[in-house]
C-alpha cells in the first residue's frame, strides 16, 4: 500500500494511525458545526498558516461584514477570503456537489486566494519553492492536473476511513502546491468538505499548535512522509474534542 501511495501521492504513512471524531449525525448538521464555529476555524488556521494578526474578536467582526482597526488590509482580507471560502464550502456540501478533485479545489481556491495568489481559481502555471524547504521542491505545473487526477482518485476510492482520507487530503494538497498561494488555507477547506460530507465534525489546526504543526510539516515537505503528521492530526484531533 505504501507504494502505490508513494505512485499516486507521492507521500506515503503506515497507514495505522486510529482517528477519533464525534460524528455530528448528518452532513446537514455538520454543516450547521462548521458554520458556527466558522470564526473560531478561520482565526485558528489563518493564525496558524499564516502568522495572521487578527485577533479571534477581529475575525468575528470581518465575518459579519464589518471593517477593524489595528490590521491592514491585507490581512483583512486574507480573513474575509476564508470566511467566504467556508461558506462556499458549506453551499456545495449542503446541496451535494462538493467532489474531491480538482475543479472543487479551484472553485474554493477562487474565494481563498482572491486578489492575493499571483492567479486564483486555477492551477499555477510556473515553478515554486518552499520557504525554508532545502531538500523539496514542488512538481512542475505542467504535470499538475496529472497529479491531481491520479490523487485525487486514489484518496477517494482507496482510502476507505474518511477521517484518514480527510487529512491525506490535506496533506497531499499542501505538498503538492497546486496554487501560487493559499494552499494550506484551500486544503483545510478541501478536508473539512470529506469530514462535513461524511457527517463529522470539521477540524482547523489550533494556534498553541503552530510551532508543532510547521515543524512536523517541514520534514514532512522534505521527506514525503506522511507518518508524523497523521499522529500529529490524530492528537490535534483527539484533544480538540476530547469532552464532546
Amino acid at each position: 500500500m505504501q507504494e502505490r501511495m508513494r505512485q499516486h501521492l507521492s507521500m506515503f504513512w503506515d497507514g495505522n494511525v486510529a482517528f477519533t471524531l464525534p460524528s455530528a449525525g448528518s452532513p446537514a448538521d455538520a454543516v450547521k458545526i462548521f458554520k458556527k464555529n466558522l470564526a473560531d476555524i478561520t482565526w485558528n488556521c489563518l493564525s496558524s498558516f499564516e502568522s495572521n494578526p487578527a485577533s479571534l474578536p477581529q475575525t468575528e467582526t470581518i465575518l459579519k461584514g464589518q471593517s477593524v482597526s489595528g490590521i491592514s488590509i491585507d490581512d483583512l482580507m486574507q480573513v474575509k477570503n476564508y470566511g467566504d471560502g467556508g461558506k462556499k464550502l458549506c453551499e456545495l456540501v449542503s446541496d451535494g456537489t462538493f467532489r474531491l478533485d480538482k475543479n472543487t479545489a479551484c472553485l474554493l481556491h477562487n474565494y481563498v486566494g482572491k486578489e492575493e495568489s499571483l492567479t486564483w481559481g486555477k492551477f499555477r502555471d510556473r515553478l515554486v519553492h518552499l520557504h525554508s524547504i532545502d531538500i523539496y521542491t514542488p512538481p512542475e505545473s505542467k504535470y499538475l492536473h496529472e497529479i491531481a487526477s491520479r490523487g485525487f482518485a486514489f484518496l477517494d476510492k482507496e482510502i476507505i476511513q474518511p477521517i484518514e482520507r480527510a487529512v491525506a487530503v490535506f496533506l497531499f494538497m499542501s505538498r503538492t502546491q497546486f496554487f501560487f498561494d493559499a494552499n494550506k488555507r484551500t486544503a483545510s477547506l478541501m478536508m473539512n468538505g470529506v469530514l462535513l460530507q461524511n457527517a463529522f465534525f470539521p477540524v482547523a489546526v489550533m494556534h498553541h499548535d503552530s510551532e508543532k504543526f510547521h515543524t512536523t510539516l517541514r520534514d514532512f515537505y522534505n521527506s514525503g512522509d506522511a507518518g508524523d503528521m497523521m499522529r500529529f492530526f490524530q492528537k490535534s484531533l483527539l484533544a480538540m474534542y476530547r469532552s464532546e
